[in-house]
């Protein structure tokens, strides 16, 4: 891996030596349409040119030391590369514009980009460009650009600039969602952090590695908890006695063959999934499991009344004289 003479790490190639505009349109290449003016400079661009264009509309400012070499707005992905080469260092985009460039859905990303520099970096954040000192500044993630943090980094600085607790919960579910970053990840991060935000961000952390995987559902396990109801399982695997998988349900109580499902199209997987749960709900009563359906509005606006209603479910249950289902339970998903 070659590397940019102004600090940029270029992957996918060998070292661009010499100068002149080959070298130039390579670099830009590279950097996505974005180029520093001194890489400008370099590649024979003057200062009166670069300006010229710029008046005419031709080239784009993106920043004072970066510009896009084409017409029109630039994209989210530009303006991150433009933000990591103002920086004219070491430099990595973190946080909710990481996860946004990852393609991370179901959460509100910040009009700003977010970039972590070393604590001797002179920029300075302006407009939508947040530019954090950090004295551990990770190493970026290997062939990607921009150069990004470590996405357990990038959760971890995204969650303590949330005032939010369900954008914050929202954000680490996405993240684990999407495969970008493991509990462990996320748990070794959330060592690093201090405050009520590093508190805050270690109990979400344990949220999901109850087995919750939605925002509802941690709302709803908030509820479990705080109503002294006793823990579910949450999506956990049930097969049939003849080891064939019957279900993964949202929250299972296992003695009383209670499950709650919390009917959802935004925060359930695929499309299929979405598609099938009525059918999920009937195949789960006919082996035998009593189901509540509830809607996340109802765990948002109304959890005094879901509590009432897991709780008389619960009970009901056990008064009814105890059934062998014939069915096995198998971790979370």
């Amino acid at each position: 891996m070659g590397s940019d003479p102004f600090g940029l790490a270029l992957p996918l190639g060998l070292a661009l030596p010499g100068d002149g505009p080959l070298w130039l349109e390579e670099v830009v290449r590279r950097q996505g349409g974005v180029a520093t003016v001194r890489q400008l400079r370099r590649g024979g661009v003057r200062d009166a040119e670069r300006l010229r264009k710029v008046r005419a509309g031709e080239w784009v400012r993106v920043t004072p030391a970066v510009v896009l070499l084409g017409e029109g707005a630039p994209s989210r992905w530009q303006v991150a590369m433009a933000a990591v080469l103002h920086a004219g260092g070491r430099a990595v985009v973190t946080g909710l514009t990481a996860l946004e460039l990852a393609g991370v859905s179901n959460i509100r990303y910040a009009a700003q980009v977010h970039v972590l520099v070393s604590r001797e970096c002179g920029v300075r954040s302006s407009g939508r460009l947040v530019y954090e000192r950090t004295k551990r500044l990770p190493e970026p993630l290997p062939v990607r650009l921009p150069p990004t943090a470590p996405y357990a980094r990038a959760v971890a600085d995204a969650c303590r600039r949330l005032a939010d607790d369900a954008r914050a919960r929202a954000t680490v579910l996405a993240a684990v969602q999407h495969r970008l970053c493991g509990v462990g990840e996320l748990r070794r991060e959330a060592a690093y952090g201090r405050g009520p935000a590093a508190v805050r961000m270690r109990a979400i952390v344990d949220e999901v590695a109850s087995g919750v995987g939605s925002l509802p559902e941690a709302e709803l396990r908030v509820l479990v908890r705080a109503a002294g109801l006793p823990e579910p399982l949450w999506n956990p695997r049930v097969y049939r006695a003849d080891g064939r998988f019957l279900c993964s349900p949202d929250a299972l109580w296992e003695d009383e063959g209670v499950v709650v499902e919390v009917d959802s199209v935004a925060y359930h997987g695929c499309d299929a999934q979405q598609a099938n749960t009525a059918e999920r709900a009937r195949a789960m009563r006919a082996a035998g499991l009593t189901v509540v359906s509830v809607l996340p509005r109802q765990i948002r606006d109304d959890g005094p009344g879901v509590v009432l209603l897991v709780r008389d479910t619960l009970r009901a249950a056990r008064q009814r004289p105890p059934a062998h289902l014939g069915l096995w339970v198998r971790g979370t998903e």
